[in-house]
């Protein structure tokens, strides 16, 4: 009986990235959403406030937080509204850039 090789699906979607450079670029921003729907939405647990509660303090409305906190990137918020919400949780926005590595 042949033995089967085992390839890992991160070996796969790597492949497949390198392959296709449509599919990078939007998985990176799909990454990009995903992060920063973590990250807003850690920031949120921690402060211990509801969608609604940060939402107010942002003045925008909840759904917005909602789509947010899910990577929901079809209506991607502004810097300004990202600010908001970011400021209503007691931080500020900072950027940091780095160069993109390189495919061997």
């Amino acid at each position: 009986m042949k033995k089967i090789k085992s390839v890992s699906l991160e070996t796969i979607i790597a492949r497949q990235l390198k392959r296709d450079k449509s599919l990078k670029i939007l998985f990176d921003e799909q990454k990009f959403y995903l992060q920063a729907a973590h990250l807003i939405s850690d920031l949120r647990a921690r402060s211990g406030l509801s969608q609604l509660e940060l939402a107010k303090r942002a003045q925008v409305k909840q759904p917005l937080i909602a789509r947010l906190e899910k990577g929901d990137q079809r209506r991607a918020p502004t810097f300004d509204t990202i600010y908001k919400i970011l400021k209503a949780l007691g931080y500020q926005l900072a950027l940091n850039v780095t160069p993109e590595k390189k495919a061997a």
